[in-house]
């Protein structure tokens, strides 16, 4: 998920591994090693400043009550099933759960964009490259949540801050 994550933030899966190596497998964990390092050299340097509202966005992403709620529910969902009793199927649960994810990672970059004093829906997708449809939509979300506030209009523009 966390690979998924990156892809969104426009990052790349590719930065970031995962692999289990017992410690009988010494031999495996230097393959692994080496293809770790070989594909990092080939990427080249990451730049994090470039980068630092996205990660910002992930970082609360990953750590918000939705994924937290929803990644835990997993296992019950697609073994026993949900309130009704029915199983639902594990791509079907993932497709709804990466969905989610996406959502989640646009609105905490959208907080963010209006942290940066991005205060209408022009602005907040010049500044985070989210559609201006996506954006609007979200924002409806974000202020019943009290995430943001409209807090009226400038030139006919609808006007956000971050609560």
């Amino acid at each position: 998920m966390t690979q998924k994550l990156l892809d969104i933030a426009g990052i790349g899966r590719e930065r970031l591994h995962f692999a289990w190596v017992s410690s009988a497998e010494a031999q495996r964990f230097v393959q692994i090693a080496t293809e770790v390092n070989d594909s990092i050299k080939s990427l080249g340097r990451f730049d994090s400043e470039m980068f630092d509202m996205q990660l910002s966005a992930a970082e609360r992403t990953l750590e918000g009550e939705t994924l937290r709620w929803l990644v835990g529910k997993e296992v019950k969902i697609t073994t026993k099933g949900d309130v009704y009793g029915r199983k639902w199927e594990v791509k079907k649960y993932e497709s709804v759960l990466y969905d989610m994810l996406e959502r989640e990672y646009h609105k905490n970059l959208i907080y963010l964009a209006i942290k940066q004093d991005c205060t209408n829906v022009r602005q907040i997708s010049k500044k985070t490259g989210v559609d201006v449809l996506r954006i609007s939509y979200l924002l409806a979300d974000m202020e019943r949540t009290s995430m943001v506030a409209f807090t009226g209009m400038e030139d006919s523009k609808p006007v956000f801050a971050a609560l």
